[in-house]
């Protein structure tokens, strides 16, 4: 039978035989493969068997779902493929008898009540190198003639902007085009501090429809916002003050 293999680094946790068309993979109980570690979602992906193909889809999981590396929406799956959820791996198994078979489209497609628990953004090295290899959006086609009128242009998404008040860092002020934006003295860093005691990440801004979320790295508190400790994920608000390390920013919109 078709399975799932559990594992942390180079320990196997367990064994999960794929006897459901459908699998969820979280955080929270109520999942069939639960993970408790806060660098994985509530609900974080799912495993599902489509015209006899064993699929993975991402259920926008805040650090997202690889396949061997690479960062996937939805994928399907073949023998020895290896998921990456948070820090766990998920290797799968896909010899034995026939698959489970698949549910009605209106069972697989239920909406899922969202977890109350904020997901703590994961920083690896090998994590962010993925993230830097992500694609931008494809460019949008051209109308065809004899169309008819263009659809209104989507409101323009506001802009974030960091501007440092105090503290040494190598720009004064920081626009955060980026979908993500690192802050500390990381060589992958966006905005980079100086000094011997700055963390090599003290915090992760993440850019999303016009939204600014802010959240710690895998050391909560090593950043402040409005002299509190950041130690979950937090929308970002304009006038916002960060501290971090002896450094004071300012967040805004940019016009």
């Amino acid at each position: 039978m078709a399975k799932l293999i559990l594992k942390y680094e180079a320990a196997v946790l367990k064994e999960i035989p794929l006897q459901k068309a459908i699998l969820t993979v979280g955080r929270t109980p109520g999942n069939d493969v639960v993970i408790d570690n806060p660098a994985v979602s509530g609900q974080h992906a799912k495993i599902l068997v489509e015209q006899d193909q064993v699929m993975v889809e991402d259920m926008s999981s805040l650090n997202g779902t690889f396949v061997n590396n690479q960062r996937i929406r939805k994928s399907p799956l073949k023998d020895g493929d290896e998921i990456l959820v948070g820090k766990h791996i998920l290797v799968f198994k896909g010899e034995g008898p026939a698959l489970p078979k698949a549910p009605p489209v209106t069972e697989r497609t239920q909406a899922i009540n969202p977890f109350a628990e904020e997901t703590m953004v994961l920083d690896t090295k090998k994590r962010r190198e993925m993230l830097a290899k992500e694609g931008g959006a494809a460019p949008a086609a051209a109308p065809s003639a004899g169309a008819g009128p263009a659809p209104a242009p989507a409101a323009k998404e506001k802009t974030g902007c960091l501007t440092v008040i105090s503290g040494k860092t190598d720009q004064r002020e920081y626009i955060l085009t980026s979908k993500l934006s690192v802050i500390g003295k990381d060589q992958m860093a966006s905005v980079k501090l100086k000094g011997w005691f700055a963390p090599k990440v003290a915090a992760i801004i993440n850019r999303k429809e016009g939204h600014y979320h802010i959240a710690p790295s895998d050391k909560a508190g090593a950043a402040k916002v409005n002299s509190q400790p950041l130690t979950a994920s937090r929308e970002l608000e304009d006038g916002d003050r960060i501290e971090v390390s002896g450094v004071n920013m300012q967040f805004s919109f940019k016009d």
